[in-house]
């Protein structure tokens, strides 16, 4: 079979296919490259654009890594317990030029305030992997979205009622 034998419109995407496969492969830019970055939140991208790029630019952080899990306590069985592992993932993991390493964490109020475990994780991986590696961590706070603020008079609401109910 000849790609003359193929109708038109399969014809064409057959040539497209064949032309790609004979270039040659070209080397994607990075997200750091692009500042095209996966991230979570609003606060995150802002505080990307703020002081991680132009950092980036001038060359003192040689590389950003965004959520990279940390396992601070293994899954394990204690009598008929299943205990399920705990992992930390700092938003940000920065490589600067002089060899330092900084974790950093951006939240909301909102957010930190409904994430309860959020302050124990946080102390164990200091205590586990940041101290002992000498690498920074940094807690960036935000303020809260108006969407956030709206949740959280919702859940006020709703725990007064049930106070009120008792």
């Amino acid at each position: 079979m000849e790609l003359d034998d193929l109708p038109p419109r399969y014809r064409d995407q057959a040539r497209r296919q064949i032309e790609a496969r004979s270039r040659p492969a070209q080397k994607k830019p990075g997200p750091a490259e692009t500042g095209n970055m996966d991230f979570d939140s609003r606060g995150e991208q802002e505080y990307y654009m703020a002081h991680i790029l132009p950092r980036m630019q001038s060359g003192e952080i040689v590389k950003v890594t965004l959520h990279v899990a940390f396992l601070l306590l293994p899954e394990k069985v204690y009598g008929a317990v299943k205990l399920p592992k705990a992992e930390y993932t700092p938003d940000f993991l920065i490589e600067y030029a002089d060899g330092s390493v900084e974790a950093v964490e951006v939240k909301s109020k909102f957010t930190r305030k409904r994430q309860r475990d959020y302050i124990y994780r946080r102390r164990l991986f200091i205590d586990l992997v940041a101290e002992p590696r000498g690498w920074k961590f940094t807690e960036v706070i935000t303020a809260d979205t108006a969407a956030e603020k709206k949740e959280w008079l919702a859940l006020q609401a709703e725990r007064k009622a049930k106070c009120v109910g008792k």
